[in-house]
């Protein structure tokens, strides 16, 4: 019997080969794999980076919240999903949390003059920091949720810059007001003191800000105005000083609450109403704090009659002739008067047109002819009076009523009469 022995020993050997083969292949795979980690890693970051400097400067355009105004509109606001790589040790938005450069982001040293908002920091494991420089206007800071609000976060008197690390996060950013500065806030807050540049940050409290809205009233006892106070430092930055207690008095008017504790936010408010005309200071005091002043004008308060009704006639013409008021005025003043209503035109054949003319009289006197050319509704003005505190009458009536069948017929509606 014939053996073939030596294809035997031939099978194995190229297995071998094969494995080998298999083996490096594997291998340079998995060393190509790795190289190329950092850089998709950082194109991903650059990529990000373009698209958050580009949004971040347009939103310098829009509405920005008044942070001294706790009912203030909420201001223009993005949202933001980054979505970060594994790879990414740390973004910083405003400011270098890492500016001794030992990998430690919580040891920056106290005095330290840092970055004033307008960057973005991040590091890839194996890289060197990166810095995004963002445009002049835009100033980012870390926001902290208090009270309903969000508002700077102040740590030790500095305001703080958001700093995310590891795992992708959506954050939402909002323009807000403070005193003359405009800055961008994160609606996310970190557990990492990186604080923005202190000569540009909330300081101790100094003083006061009084702001009343609206700053013009009716002075007729009812409506009201809303005075807020905000504690601030010697910038007139907002400082977040929890139940300081403020004291306030007005030149007239009546407040609803003479003293108010500040909120979380270091402020507070309360109301003023006036039944007398002018001009009414309101002064904010409290111990170690220079006083806070603000100011609304109490006006005259409009005085309207609703009739909405039809005059028919002129005056003895039948029913419907005349519209009729008593009334009572608080104030002596001249009053403007206004009538808002209609008319129907009506006229003789190859004659002009011609609409209802109301005659308005107060306490008899006659403020004067005016022609209603409108089949909508507008607003006439009618004339000034002056008039002084008591009562008085109003009487509105139609001096050329036409009735003519056929042809038509010119009347008068209206639907109301304002002295202010």
């Amino acid at each position: 019997m014939w053996d073939d022995e030596q294809g035997i020993d031939t099978v194995p050997l190229k297995l071998v080969v094969y494995l080998v083969l298999v083996g490096v292949i594997i291998a340079i795979a998995a060393i190509g794999l790795k190289n190329a980690g950092p850089p998709m890693d950082e194109a991903l970051m650059q990529r990000q980076m373009g698209e958050l400097k580009s949004s971040f400067q347009q939103m310098q355009s829009g509405y920005a919240r008044d942070l001294v105004d706790p009912y203030a509109p909420t201001g223009n606001i993005r949202n933001f999903h980054l979505v970060l790589p594994d790879s990414l040790e740390y973004i910083c938005f405003g400011v270098d949390p890492d500016p001794d450069n030992n990998g430690i982001l919580t040891d920056t040293p106290p005095g330290l003059e840092t970055d004033d908002g307008n960057v973005i920091y991040y590091k890839l494991t194996g890289g060197s920091k990166t810095l995004v420089k963002l445009d002049s206007s835009v100033h980012l800071k870390e926001g902290v949720f208090a009270g309903g609000l969000w508002a700077p976060n102040v740590v030790d008197g500095l305001q703080q810059a958001l700093v995310i690390r590891g795992g992708s996060q959506s954050v939402t950013f909002e323009l807000v007001y403070n005193r003359g500065d405009v800055y961008t806030l994160s609606h996310l807050t970190d557990d990492v003191d990186a604080y923005i540049k202190p000569d540009n940050s909330g300081g101790l409290p100094n003083g006061l800000l009084v702001s009343v809205q609206p700053d013009s009233v009716p002075a007729d006892g009812v409506m009201a105005a809303r005075v807020s106070v905000q504690v601030i430092d010697s910038m007139g930055i907002n400082v977040q000083a929890e139940e300081q207690v403020i004291n306030l008095s007005s030149s007239h008017g009546n407040l609803s609450a003479d003293q108010i504790i500040t909120n979380s936010h270091g402020s507070g408010s309360t109301n003023i109403t006036s039944g007398e005309l002018g001009l009414c200071v309101i002064t904010a005091r409290s111990p170690g704090l220079h006083n806070g002043i603000g100011e609304v004008v109490f006006t005259l308060p409009p005085v309207v009659f609703e009739f909405n009704n039809w005059i028919m006639s002129s005056p003895g013409g039948g029913p419907a002739d005349e519209l009729s008021a008593d009334f009572e005025l608080k104030h002596d003043a001249v009053y403007s008067v206004t009538l808002t209503g209609w008319g129907t035109e009506a006229h003789w054949p190859l004659m002009s047109e011609e609409w209802a003319i109301c005659r308005i009289e107060i306490d008899g006197m006659l403020l004067g002819d005016k022609e209603i050319a409108s089949a909508s509704k507008i607003d006439v003005p009618s004339g000034n009076v002056m008039l002084s505190a008591g009562n008085h009458s109003l009487r509105v009536t139609m001096t050329n009523d036409f009735n003519v069948p056929l042809l038509g017929d010119r009347n008068l509606y209206v639907a109301t009469v304002m002295l202010s």
